[in-house]
């Protein structure tokens, strides 16, 4: 009874004290600087802490021998303490040295603009209660203006109750319908960079028909719509087929999922199985930013590489193998990249991942349904499954694949790969539970109409489509080059034409293409513009457009003391505020952009 009483107590003991280090844990390091500095002004000359910590040790063991605080039946201990008393010193000494190396590692990693950012950051939320009211002010100002800026109807009518009873079908579709008229006529002008990627009233007829067929469709539920199934199978074969893979992947619902599954699948993979707890994945600084979104969420530290040094704006091998490590797991580069329309030198990468054994993802979500249907005159080097080092791809189908919103391809060049990718658990009360991807419940009609588009079009359809838009873009790219004032950056476009300018500010062009209705793409970090080049792009009226957009700017650079405005504005200011202020305005305005 006392044996079992005892084993209770040291039981709930044990568990006290894990609990109470558990909430110590994030203090630690301030737990260790205040033990420090606490014995440094008891002794500033004396011995190190280390030192300090062995002494205590042997203190405790020579005291509790001589002093006989342990009974005589219990004298056999005393040798055990004084192995435990060795074995805990040599603990200490370990953890010291781990983590002397850990903080070198961090430091030699850790860049100058790191400590700025964590710095301004952690400035700002000290500062944050003494600036509410400043910040709040920002905030209503912004939440007046949004809905300008979102070309929210003034006298549109809100719900945000249920009615009290459901309204009639033709009020619906006359409400929607008013609304739909009007946004679909402007998004369909062409002067919309990207977005906008199909056109044409029987490809739309199409998909919404294959859409009405499988309208409740879930392939949570493989058995009940098998053929949903067999589609999103064709679609990866079909998919693999033209970037050179195997049919190894599924549909998510976007490149950012895809990106996400291919993040997931290399942290599994290269890491955890290879016993790598602070996984690490090196990129350019033109890569897409949900590979930010994807290292957040699955804890990965992202190791960014300034692509702009030599105005080549690709990511270089030889700055990626300065930057690996043993923690290194994936190389992730773009094919092309959203913001110059560069394609990475993946041949180059593909042969550093297979030297040092990592992970290669390429994003070709832009490019995958373009590039592989371009002559090899245009893309002369491969990019694809050709090149060994690579592990995985992402294909948007809702860009250049023509489907509708909603669809993506990620691919994987090997089983064990993309089973790194899978959720699965066999506990659960409710059955054993597996998906493919992030999602549980996906839309099958989606995939459907990913299938009913990649098999209307076909490979001859898909390469007329990518002529036009690669002809569409070295068109413009020449025309760019002959406009006095404006400075080409994407020298041998494909899908996007990058530009800036060194005569006046290039925002103040984007700002004045905005006023007679085109939607160009700012950029930043350095300052530009881009055009992401559609079949519904109207060649003749950009160019015919932009060149008069540039007089007028030019112009009026000549003005003295001109008031600024508008983009220029927003990214003067956003240069000159923390990341955290700038976050802080980012995070109010989709609040608006969510508001009804």
């Amino acid at each position: 009874m006392a044996m079992a009483m005892t084993m209770t107590m040291a039981m709930t003991m044990a568990a006290y004290i894990t609990v109470l280090l558990r909430q110590l844990r994030p203090l630690a390091i301030n737990v260790g600087l205040a033990i420090y500095i606490c014995h440094r002004l008891s002794d500033p000359t004396g011995a190190s802490l280390l030192e300090s910590l062995v002494n205590i040790f042997a203190q405790i063991h020579v005291y509790a021998s001589q002093n006989a605080l342990i009974p005589h039946r219990w004298a056999f201990v005393l040798p055990l303490m004084n192995v435990i008393s060795t074995i805990t010193q040599d603990v200490v000494a370990i953890a010291g040295i781990s983590g002397l190396l850990r903080v070198g590692y961090f430091l030699y990693h850790f860049r100058l603009s790191n400590w700025k950012d964590l710095l301004l950051r952690t400035c700002f939320q000290w500062m944050k209660p003494f600036i509410n009211k400043k910040l709040q002010t920002i905030a209503n100002k912004i939440l007046k203006e949004a809905d300008s800026m979102l070309a929210k109807e003034p006298n549109r009518t809100i719900r945000i109750s249920l009615p009290t009873n459901g309204l009639a079908d033709d009020i619906i579709l006359n409400e929607l319908s008013l609304c739909a008229n009007r946004e679909n006529t402007k998004c369909q002008t062409g002067k919309i960079s990207g977005t906008l990627y199909s056109g044409g009233n029987k490809h739309s007829e199409l998909m919404c028909k294959v859409y009405e067929f499988y309208l409740w469709s879930n392939p949570l539920k493989p058995g009940v719509w098998p053929r949903v199934n067999q589609c999103e199978a064709e679609i990866v074969a079909m998919t693999a087929r033209i970037l050179n893979g195997a049919p190894i992947g599924c549909v998510t619902s976007g490149g950012t999922e895809s990106i996400l599954t291919a993040v997931r699948a290399h942290v599994e993979l290269f890491g955890k199985q290879r016993g790598i707890e602070c996984p690490e994945i090196i990129c350019g600084s033109t890569a897409h930013c949900a590979l930010n979104k994807a290292c957040e969420v699955l804890n990965v530290r992202l190791l960014c590489i300034d692509c702009d040094d030599d105005n080549s704006y690709e990511l270089k091998a030889a700055a990626v193998e300065k930057q690996i490590t043993c923690n290194t797991i994936m190389i992730f580069a773009s094919a092309p990249s959203f913001p110059h329309g560069i394609i990475d030198p993946i041949d180059d990468l593909s042969a550093l991942a297979k030297q040092y054994d990592i992970g290669l993802h390429v994003d070709a979500c832009l490019g995958g349904f373009i590039l592989p249907f371009c002559q090899e005159d245009i893309v002369p080097r491969a990019f694809d499954f050709r090149l060994p080092g690579v592990t995985s791809m992402s294909a948007d189908t809702h860009k250049y694949g023509h489907a509708t919103k909603g669809t993506s391809v990620v691919l994987f060049k090997s089983s064990d790969l993309q089973h790194a990718s899978y959720f699965s658990y066999s506990h659960w009360s409710g059955g054993l539970y597996i998906t493919p991807t992030f999602a549980g419940s996906r839309p099958g009609a989606l995939i459907a109409c990913a299938w009913a588009a990649l098999v209307s079009i076909g490979e001859s359809g898909y390469q007329q489509r990518a002529q036009v838009i690669v002809e569409a873009a070295r068109r413009i790219a020449d025309a760019i080059k002959s406009i006095d004032g404006l400075k080409l950056m994407t020298q041998n476009p494909t899908i996007v034409v990058c530009f800036t300018s060194d005569v006046f500010n290039i925002y103040r062009l984007k700002d004045a293409m905005s006023k007679i209705g085109w939607s160009l793409n700012p950029l930043q970090q350095p300052a530009a513009v881009n055009i992401c080049v559609t079949e519904n792009l109207d060649v003749d009226d950009l160019l015919r457009d932009l060149r008069a957009a540039v007089d007028e700017v030019q112009a009026s650079t000549c003005i003295p003391q001109q008031k600024i405005g508008g983009t220029e504005m927003i990214y003067k200011t956003i240069r000159m505020l923390p990341p955290a202020a700038v976050e802080f305005a980012m995070h109010r305005f989709t609040d608006a952009s969510l508001a009804p």
